[in-house]
């Protein structure tokens, strides 16, 4: 690999800087994000929680058209905010005011990191953070433009995109060798501006008990049944269709199984139809939003992750976090974090079939199970522990204002 690695098996490199950025003042940092992506959104939430605010002064600047309970979360974490619409489409006079709004955000504030979180806060906000004289600009993609564009015309353009406004960008922390590697495949930074520092979890935040029984009446659902369930936020790349597909086939065999499929998105109302479609929806439950998702994982026989690319959620990564067994697509990002029969199950993407046979067999056989769940829960605490992974951007900050301060 030609990008930088800061790895979570070891403690992070320290990276020297400049007294005056150590001992002078704190460091300030504006977050810009569209809190409507829960990823991202979540990303923020955990970051914020465990930045070292003896070197970092970090305010937020978000759009307040999504997400309501966002602000409160700010509030708790005690981060100043400031409101600045930004709509999910790309429509050109509606972000030209958004760059404005940016740009007196940026200037009022005397910034020296600006770290953007999402494809559209980048699209945004690059550009104002060059002109305004940001010492670093950060980005967090979670994902790209291009990899959604429905025609090559669609897609051409957001990656000449891309590449123009990488040039404004001084570092992209990537959640995923999969994804630093297909920035560095479409070269929309240079390679030594590129980071991969796999999410981190919060172990403190993941319930040491749950009252199955509270858990499952909230679901209506016995403790006798055995539960598969799906948590995370269902937009592309999600792929819901291909567990309640495989779902149908688990209920042909073992007809008490119910699953659960929690998180809203754009993929909702398309799950409820699908089971409607397949006539399974007195078994199957797609829930929406649930503030107990986590819960409800804990409390699964088998925890699924469907989807046709990407990285690894920070659902999967906290469902490992619990010690339950989990089963995902075979794709790159959730190899990363899964070695197949041994910390989890793979089945190849959109393979209703295999993943149905996956879950038959988990449900027939509880000591691999078991054996499963233990290997990942010691796999997560090991490699994504939350504090690594606050202090490995840290660092990406510190070492990104010594280099611009070397020019």
């Amino acid at each position: 690999m030609t990008h930088n690695t800061p790895d979570l098996f070891a403690d992070v490199e320290h990276v020297e800087v400049r007294p005056r950025y150590t001992l002078r003042r704190k460091l300030r940092v504006l977050h810009v994000i569209r809190p409507e992506r829960r990823r991202a959104s979540e990303h923020l939430r955990l970051l914020l929680t465990h930045l070292d605010r003896t070197r970092f002064e970090p305010e937020v600047a978000f759009s307040p058209l999504e997400e309501p309970e966002f602000p409160d979360q700010m509030r708790r974490l005690d981060v100043p905010m400031h409101t600045v619409e930004m709509h999910r489409r790309f429509t050109p006079d509606e972000d030209l005011k958004t760059f404005h709004e940016l740009m007196k955000v940026i200037r009022g504030g005397r910034f020296d990191v600006l770290h953007l979180h999402g494809r559209k806060c980048a699209l945004v906000g690059r550009v104002p953070g060059r002109l305004t004289n940001v010492r670093a600009v950060v980005h967090t993609p979670h994902d790209f433009g291009f990899q959604y564009a429905h025609t090559d015309r669609a897609r051409k353009f957001h990656t000449r995109l891309e590449r123009t406004l990488g040039r404004f960008t001084d570092a992209m922390i990537c959640a995923s060798e999969t994804e630093a590697e297909e920035a560095l495949r479409m070269r929309l930074v240079a390679p030594e501006r590129i980071y991969t520092i796999p999410d981190g979890v919060d172990f403190d935040e993941l319930p040491d008990r749950v009252d199955h029984i509270d858990v499952r009446r909230r679901l209506h659902i016995s403790m006798a049944t055995r539960l598969v369930v799906m948590t995370g936020r269902l937009d592309p790349p999600m792929d819901p269709g291909t567990l309640l597909r495989a779902a149908r086939h688990v209920l042909r065999v073992q007809p008490t199984t119910r699953f659960v499929v929690a998180g809203e998105g754009e993929l909702l109302d398309f799950s409820r139809h699908l089971t409607r479609q397949l006539q399974i929806d007195r078994k199957v439950l797609c829930t929406g939003h649930r503030a107990d998702a986590t819960d409800i994982a804990a409390v699964a026989q088998i925890n699924v992750f469907s989807a046709s690319h990407g990285a690894p959620p920070l659902s999967l990564l906290k469902s490992m976090g619990l010690g339950r067994p989990f089963i995902a697509s075979d794709i790159e990002g959730c190899r990363e974090v899964i070695t197949h029969g041994k910390t989890g199950v793979l089945f190849p993407a959109s393979d209703e079939r295999i993943l149905a046979g996956a879950i038959l067999k988990l449900i027939g056989d509880r000591g691999l199970s078991l054996r499963l769940g233990t290997s990942a829960r010691e796999y997560i605490r090991r490699a994504h522990d939350i504090r690594t992974w606050s202090r490995a951007i840290e660092e990406v900050y510190l070492k990104t204002l010594a280099e611009a301060a070397r020019k």
